[in-house]
């Protein structure tokens, strides 16, 4: 046994007329929770930041090489610039490591890698299981459970005893069992729609949804009726497969009941994701429960996702809807060869009001040191219609109703004489349709949308897919941000093969953004390790009835 790193105690006994000095391992119990702040943060038992160096000599300390920052929230490790990061789970470290294929297939068929990965990714690396001592000297000198020295980026840390202990108590139960959701023949999965949902786009979602699921397990009972016609390889994988089963998770009445109906929903099936889903209201009540459950929410369609960055949550959004369009407006009007010395905006007293009001506030801060923003609250039509009369002659007004369609027949009475009027994305039909034409040339959407012209070739492959099985398309945008949801799961249930963890799920989505699998919908849609938004901004376009989409863009790609 090799004893280098590790702290020995030593009792000494008088045994006849010898001394006998005999040592003794601490083998004290770990504390699991302590382990996983110092996996996730960097954090020792002393609570101070750990300390340690990589590349040979290069002094780290803390959450700047903290372990989840290479092994990821799952413990299954990736591949990135050429270095593959070996899974750390529980049921892997501490049994005998042997090639895996499954397990590699991400990183063997699914990645373009220079030749040095590929010849290391290949080696068998048999070794034997890990025990707390192993595990010790891996992490303080660098050896492996076999005695080989690890990549020189795997940094080796100074850690104690206790550290040690720690982490070994985290890291058994990493990934050590199936999540709820999933079961010998199938995987359920759920979409939530929001009460305020319209009934046209409902049905637009959820026959996209329906024929995708129809889609997937016909190709699985094609793929498992014969699975040994090519033993090489799919036999390999003939326990991954799984049946989808769809559970609409419909919602009733106002945001503060919804967790309620979501636990009973969860109580009844619980399901491994829910993917798209259609929420007009706020997202907040959602994303606690999918956080608390480890529930990966894929892409919902809201324009209210959870306020703040989310870093790790489990809720994947599209963008993060008026919030980043308020943002955006503020870095178009800052940019300005003359920024506005005025701004007055008005907005209803529900969420899609307040939540961009309060947005636009905070950005004016730093980005429109100069100009006064005025902001004033309505409610109704009424109140909407009083507040034109009052504020309606400002340089410039920002509105941001509750109620888009309702509040632009009140704009168009109104016709305030506001140089420049600025609204939100889900204003954008009803303004082409009920402003008037001077009112026309005066208006400016905020768009976190593609342009209509730019070229997507996969979105040309999805609308060929959709016709041919005679779905009606009906809500392009709505249909295509779905189907690109459903992808994303698809994908991520692919090259997680048998591994049905949540986590690991949620790390293969975030990876798969970044590949050419954008329909269309936005420029570019991508995300980074613990990133919850896909898209980083919006355009400004001005309103143009006489084009097919009835807005033309007036401004570059703006990232707030």
């Amino acid at each position: 046994m090799h004893f280098s790193a590790l702290r020995l105690g030593w009792r000494v006994f008088l045994i006849c007329a010898g001394l006998v000095i005999v040592p003794l391992m601490a083998n004290a119990q770990g504390d699991a929770e302590l382990g996983r702040r110092l996996y996730w943060e960097g954090i020792g038992a002393n609570g101070l930041p750990i300390k340690g160096r990589t590349q040979g000599d290069v002094e780290i300390s803390g959450a700047q090489f903290s372990c989840v920052n290479c092994h990821r929230p799952s413990g299954y490790g990736t591949s990135e610039g050429g270095n593959y990061v070996p899974p750390i789970t529980g049921p892997v470290l501490f049994e005998k490591r042997t090639a895996n294929r499954n397990r590699m297939f991400k990183e063997l068929y699914q990645e373009v890698q220079p030749p040095g990965f590929w010849a290391r990714v290949r080696q068998p690396r048999i070794r034997p299981a890990y025990n707390e001592p192993l595990l010790a000297r891996a992490l303080r000198k660098g050896d492996d459970a076999a005695g080989r020295p690890l990549d020189p980026i795997m940094p080796r840390y100074d850690l104690t005893d206790t550290d040690v202990a720690n982490l070994t108590a985290f890291l058994k139960g990493l990934s050590d069992r199936i999540d709820p959701g999933v079961d010998a023949k199938d995987i359920h999965l759920a979409t939530i729609i929001g009460p305020d949902a319209d009934p046209a786009e409902i049905k637009a979602m959820m026959d996209t949804l329906n024929l995708f699921f129809t889609w997937m397990n016909k190709d699985t009972e094609g793929d498992t009726r014969n699975p040994t016609f090519s033993p090489g390889y799919r036999s390999e994988f003939i326990p991954a497969y799984r049946y989808w089963k769809l559970h609409v998770w419909q919602l009733e009445g106002a945001p503060s009941t919804w967790r309620d109906q979501l636990e009973t929903y969860y109580k009844e099936q619980p399901v491994y994701a829910t993917v798209s889903g259609l929420v007009n209201g706020p997202w907040d009540e959602i994303g606690k429960f999918c956080n608390d459950k480890h529930l990966p929410c894929v892409l919902p369609n809201t324009e209210l996702p959870n306020p703040g960055d989310n870093r790790y949550g489990y809720s994947i959004f599209f963008n993060r809807g008026l919030a980043l369009e308020a943002e955006a407006l503020v870095m178009y009007l800052g940019g300005a060869d003359t920024p506005p010395a005025r701004i007055v905006q008005l907005h209803g007293t529900g969420l899609r009001g307040t939540r961009p009001a309060k947005a636009l506030s905070a950005a004016a801060e730093y980005q429109l040191e100069g100009t006064e923003i005025e902001t004033v609250s309505y409610q109704g039509s009424e109140g909407l219609s009083a507040a034109l009369a009052k504020y309606g002659d400002a340089e410039t007004l920002v509105i941001w109703p509750d109620d888009p369609v309702a509040a632009m027949d009140v704009l168009a009475k109104a016709n305030p004489k506001a140089a420049q009027i600025y609204l939100p994305s889900a204003s954008k039909d009803a303004a082409v349709a009920a402003l008037p034409a001077d009112m026309i040339a005066r208006t400016r959407i905020i768009w976190p949308y593609d342009k209509p012209d730019h070229y997507h070739p996969r979105k040309y492959r999805i609308r060929a897919w959709m016709h041919s099985r005679r779905l009606d398309v009906t809500h392009p945008r709505l249909q295509l941000q779905t189907y690109y949801a459903l992808t994303m799961l698809q994908y991520g249930l692919l090259h997680s093969i048998t591994d049905f963890q949540r986590d690991y799920l949620m790390e293969i989505i975030e990876h798969e953004a970044e590949n050419e699998l954008n329909p269309g919908t936005h420029p570019e849609l991508g995300l980074g390790p613990g990133q919850r938004f896909a898209s980083k901004g919006a355009y400004i376009a001005e309103l143009a009835p006489e084009e097919r989409v009835g807005y033309r863009v007036v401004s570059d790609w703006i990232v707030p």
